[in-house]
Formats: C-alpha cells, structure tokens, sequence
C-alpha cells in the first residue's frame, strides 16, 4: 500500500537531521580513551539503522501524489511512483555540501567492492528465513542481542552463529541473494567476495556442492540486470597451512569461472603469512589470483612476509603499512593495492581508534593503490556508500578524490575487463554529476 509523498518527505527530513547530528557527536569522540571505540560502532550501527530507512522510504510507492509534484515530469504516468523518481536532487555546484547531499550523491555513484567476507553480507530478514527453513529457535529479543556487541570477540560470535545456520550446500544459495541485495543497494557492480569453507566442511558439507549453490546463485544474479560476484576462497590461518593446502587443492579440482583465486584470513596473529607461502606458490602456479589479510592486527612485517614470501597480489587492511615508509614505497613501486576498511579497522582497534586517524588519507597522498570497502557490512551494520562518505566527512576527501577512489577500485579487481568496466562507469558518473551539478571539477 502506498503512503503519501508529504509523509516521505517529513520522515526524511527528520532522519537527515538525525544522522547530521549523529556524525556531530560521534566526531568529537576522543580517540584515546577505552570506550571510544565501542562507541564508535555504536554511533555507526545507529547512523546506519536511519540511512537504511532512507533508502527504503525512497523505495516506497506513492498513493496519488500531488499535482505540483508531478510538474512536466513524465515519472508518475511511465509507472515509477517510488518517492524517489519525484525527489529533486540537490545542486551542489554552489552551495556548501550537507552531510546528507554527498551521501545521496555517492550512493547513486557505481563502484566495485572487493574485500567482503559471505557470511557478513548475510542480512537479518535472510537468517531469519534459513532459521525457519532449519528449525532454529529463537526470540526476536534473542536474536537482536547477538548483534549489540562491543568487542570483537562478540563480533567473532555474530559470525559463527551466521555459519551454523548452513545445515545444507543449498543454504549458501540464500546468502548469495542477500549479498546481491546489497550491491544493489549501493551500485555496486562487480564485487570479489570471500568464502570461508573450512568450517562448513569439518560441519560435513561437500566443497564442490557449497561452491556450485554459491556459482548457480551468482549466475542467477547476474542474469537479472548484470551484477558480477567472484569468489576468492579464504585458506584460512585460523585451521593452519595444511588445512589452508587441503582447501587449495579443493579449489585447484574446480572448473567454474566464477572461482578466481585464494584469500588468507584469519586470526593474523596465529598464523604469519610465511607459514602458507607453499600455498600461494602453487596457487599462482596454477593461475589462481592471491590475496591476504595483512597489516591489521600484526605490523609492518607480516606484509613484507605477505608480499614477498607469498607473492599477494592485494594486501587487505594494511593498516599498519604506515609505520615502514619503505614499505609504503615497495606497494606504491610494485603497484600493490590495499584493500581500505575504515569502520572494520576502527572497530578491531589495534592501529586505529577513530577515522580521522585512519592511514588511508596518508597512503592517497603518498600515490599507493587504494580500493575501499566494508569488509563485514551486514555484522558492523554499515555499506559502501557510508564508507565512502567518511572520507570526506572526517578525512577531507573531495567528491573529485571520491571519484578518483573509485576508479582506483575498479583497477585494483581481478575484472578481466577493468578498462571497459571503467569507461562504463564513467559514462554513469558523468550522468551522476550532472544531475548535481557537478560536471566541472569540484572540491569540497
């Protein structure tokens, strides 16, 4: 049933001011002290909750909209009566930029996403639905409590709870939809996603039937309007090198395009990345593409090991990749991409305690290969769009250098195409710009 567009436009306007006031406070968080981080992701859950109920208010249908709000527009008659085809959007040619103008404006930018893990693309309405299928009791109460952690160990929780709803390779199928949901929600085009099989199968699930629900998913996607999933199998340090060669050798046996490469993942601390450099040496012999955690909770070190030992062709996180400039030198020379996690390095805390300290301005000015992304974005309740938006909201990132972001993004996949991927895009953002009048440089 639809609602009136004066309701829309009124729960909108209170939700722009929320989350303006919101990123108000949580700015002036110190970054030094013991509760800051929690709270961080306390003011990022909430922050994203409203944003979330923007975007479906912009998706609700309109029950007879005034005529002043048609005007000369031909939406209502061609049948798009969700409020956001009567919605204007913002001219920030001359204007200083609110909070919410930059968002709606990322948000309907393209872009790629290349460091996710499956399981934490998984949304609430989707778990729900494998509980009843699998017979998982438990109160709405129960259920919502497991996502109010404060620690990463409670996030470690979240995540295993999410795996034990698979009882079957048939529910992998479902995350797959739930992941595609996402991407479109924030124009996501292409993304390359992380799958962690070592639990599910030592749970007694088969490897090549897991794989052919998550590539029949995929292609299903794709078919519908031409989104593009890729799947990197995580090794995993947290079961050690010889289960990491095991699932190898279970990856190096499949024939599907849609399976691109190995991921090391993982504890960072229980396993250097020296320990799997046999892994990724026959990996790479093989064709497969190779990429590894690094630089999140250990130092400069493990990625020296990451990248010269096992020869990781992206390195995720990085974070502690400052500390070493000539480190930072050897990724900038040998054109090795980081893959950038704001919200998900704020949250773990070991190098980073508030955005406004995160390394990844630094790494931009120094010319390093950069992709952004969420890593966990259903778990930390935040998206693509939101990650984007707090470069420029707490690391003084121009929409111009945005942009330059996400082009940096679409060359750092394993896109067997990224120059005709890119030239598309453009072609999209220029439209983007124009209809905020941006068409001509702009800084922030």
């Amino acid at each position: 049933m639809g609602v009136t567009f004066s309701e829309i436009l009124e729960r909108i306007r209170i939700l722009d001011r929320d989350v303006s006031e919101l990123n108000r406070l949580k700015s002036r968080l110190p970054a030094d002290r013991p509760y800051s981080s929690s709270l961080q992701i306390s003011f990022d859950k909430q922050i994203n909750n409203l944003l979330n109920e923007r975007i479906r208010l912009l998706d609700l249908e309109i029950s007879d909209p005034p005529r002043w709000l048609l005007g000369d527009s031909d939406a209502y008659d061609s049948g798009q009566r969700t409020a956001s085809a009567f919605l204007e959007p913002a001219d920030l040619s001359s204007k200083k930029l609110q909070d919410q103008d930059v968002i709606n404006l990322i948000r309907e930018l393209p872009k790629t996403e290349i460091h996710l893990h499956l399981e934490a693309c998984v949304n609430k309405d989707t778990m729900k639905k494998l509980m009843v299928k699998n017979g998982i009791q438990l109160s709405d109460e129960e259920f919502e409590a497991k996502f109010n952690f404060k620690d990463l160990n409670g996030f470690i929780q979240v995540f295993f709870f999410i795996q034990s709803l698979v009882k079957e390779p048939a529910d992998l199928y479902y995350f797959v939809g739930s992941l595609a949901e996402y991407m479109r929600a924030n124009r996501i085009l292409y993304t390359e996603v992380f799958f962690a099989p070592s639990k599910f199968i030592q749970n007694g699930l088969d490897f090549d039937e897991m794989v052919s629900q998550l590539v029949d998913g995929i292609r299903e996607e794709k078919e519908k309007d031409g989104i593009e999933i890729r799947l990197l199998v995580d090794v995993s340090r947290s079961f050690g090198p010889e289960n990491a060669m095991n699932n190898l050798n279970r990856v190096l046996k499949l024939k599907h395009k849609e399976v691109i490469g190995i991921g090391l993942g993982g504890a960072e601390l229980m396993g250097p990345a020296r320990d799997y450099a046999e892994v990724f040496k026959k990996a790479k012999e093989a064709g497969l593409r190779t990429v590894a955690h690094s630089g999140e909770d250990d130092g400069p070190w493990a990625i020296w090991e990451a990248v010269e030992l096992c020869k990781a062709e992206r390195i995720g996180h990085g974070t502690s990749a400052i500390q070493d400039p000539e480190l930072v030198n050897y990724l900038r020379e040998n054109k090795i991409p980081i893959e950038i996690c704001v919200t998900s390095n704020v949250f773990t805390g070991k190098y980073v305690r508030k955005e406004q300290n995160h390394p990844v301005r630094y790494y931009y000015d120094q010319g390093l290969p950069l992709c952004i992304n969420t890593d966990d974005p259903e778990i930390f309740n935040v998206n693509l769009t939101y990650e984007y938006f707090k470069l420029w909201r707490f690391l003084d990132f121009s929409l111009d250098e945005i942009v330059d972001l996400i082009r940096q993004g679409v060359y750092a996949t394993f896109h067997p195409q990224k120059e005709t991927l890119w030239k598309d895009m453009e072609v999209q953002i220029k439209k983007v710009k124009e209809k905020y009048g941006l068409l001509e440089p702009s800084l922030k």
